[in-house]
């Protein structure tokens, strides 16, 4: 069946306050799988999968899927179209709430077209809190995904770049078109890798992205101000960093060598 077969099978048109922009071209969703590097059967997470585009490439090479969908109906299609198929699981819950405790087992892998309502939100919440999650392959608005790997002193650098350099490696791998969707959306899209490492140091690396998101809610103010509640310029000039400098110039390691002289 076409990917337009299962568009036609939703009942009323898209949510477009759900980010509801279905991927269509099947092209993009092999290119995308093959980002995922994974083993046989190697455990995925996907969070939105719409009417199964993405879904069901990562099938054909024989994962371990189990899916979350907020919309009922998208479930349901997710649940009819793979009906024969075993290993996959459907889960009808809001991806911000849902326990991600219950990733047992071996290392996971996200795979997701993210909503744009909730994208950002949610990867920082999974970066920050689900470390069984070892890499990312996300797809995003083109500006999160310039935010995301973003360098330092550059417009698009910002906390969510710090946390994302901490906690992963990331990459931007290719742009989509708008053409690729249904119903085509008023921006451009972006497919991202992130690449996590088993860290010994977790809880600096949240200080460190806490540091920074106050530090660029003021970020036309210099470092000394904007973060005078938590060093002294001495203090600042003794770990070697300019208490001129704005926080935009600061790296994720500046940020990461501030929060462990905190303790």
């Amino acid at each position: 069946m076409s990917e337009a077969y299962w568009i036609k099978k939703i009942e009323g048109k898209p949510n477009f306050k759900l980010g509801q922009n279905f991927l269509i071209d099947t092209n993009i969703s092999r290119k995308i799988t093959k980002l995922v590097q994974g083993q046989l059967a190697d455990p995925i997470i996907e969070i939105g999968p719409g009417t199964g585009s993405l879904t069901n490439e990562l099938l054909k090479d024989n994962y371990r899927l189990r899916v979350l969908e907020i919309d009922k109906n998208l479930a349901a299609i997710t649940e009819e179209r793979f009906s024969e198929i075993p290993n996959i699981e459907v889960i009808t819950q809001d991806a911000m709430e849902y326990d991600y405790s219950k990733l047992t087992g071996p290392w996971w892998i996200l795979v997701s077209n993210l909503p744009y309502y909730i994208g950002t939100r949610l990867l920082v919440k999974l970066i920050t809190e689900v470390p069984v999650i070892h890499r990312y392959v996300v797809m995003v608005q083109k500006e999160v995904a310039e935010r995301i790997t973003a360098q330092p002193n550059t417009k698009e650098y910002g906390a969510l770049s710090v946390v994302c350099s901490l906690f992963t490696t990331p990459k931007l791998q290719f742009d989509v078109s708008k053409n690729c969707f249904s119903p085509v959306p008023k921006v451009t899209s972006s497919v991202v890798t992130l690449q996590r490492e088993r860290l010994i140091d977790e809880e600096e690396r949240l200080e460190a992205f806490n540091l920074s998101k106050i530090a660029f809610q003021q970020k036309r103010k210099k470092i000394k101000s904007a973060l005078k509640e938590y060093f002294s310029v001495e203090e600042l000039e003794k770990l070697g960093i300019n208490p001129d400098d704005r926080p935009q110039k600061l790296t994720p390691e500046q940020y990461l060598l501030l929060a462990k002289s905190l303790k």
